[in-house]
């Protein structure tokens, strides 16, 4: 189903349990005020947007709302590296500082290694050598 059909659907549910609630109630006006329709989706974070500054998990918790495990990863490195495409971080230290961070509020999943290759296939990493990692200029992909 589409989401116009659902949205439409929820109205209808809507509609019903209002004029349920009425009539339990002996009121005549609406228990339940209709929400307008907002065509907007949530503001995506620009690049410039991004406040390095900010202590890692606070940065996590923001930034990382809806990404997949490669993207967490991507931002991860972005967020140890400030943003700067010529430093490098070890594997190992991503993953020491992802596994603090494994509440469904944050990163939400243990790491996997499986994370830095997709990272990788998809331009937004890479490495020159065994188990290090620097950003790739498309790296800012991660935020739309």
């Amino acid at each position: 189903m589409n989401k116009e059909i659902l949205i439409k659907k929820i109205q209808q549910i809507r509609g019903l349990t209002d004029e349920c609630l009425r009539e339990l109630s002996g009121s005549k006006t609406a228990l339940i005020k209709p929400q307008k329709k907002t065509s907007h989706s949530p503001r995506v974070p620009q690049v410039s947007d991004i406040d390095f500054t900010k202590p890692i998990r606070p940065f996590i918790k923001l930034y990382s709302k809806g990404m997949s495990g490669p993207k967490k990863f991507s931002l991860l490195l972005a967020y140890l590296v400030k943003g700067d495409t010529k430093k490098e971080v070890s594997l190992e230290e991503i993953e020491k500082q992802w596994n603090r961070m494994t509440s469904p509020s944050l990163l939400g999943m243990e790491f996997n290694r499986f994370y830095s290759g997709q990272a990788k296939d998809n331009d937004w990493v890479d490495s020159k050598k065994t188990g290090v990692y620097y950003l790739r200029p498309s790296w800012k992909e991660i935020l739309s």
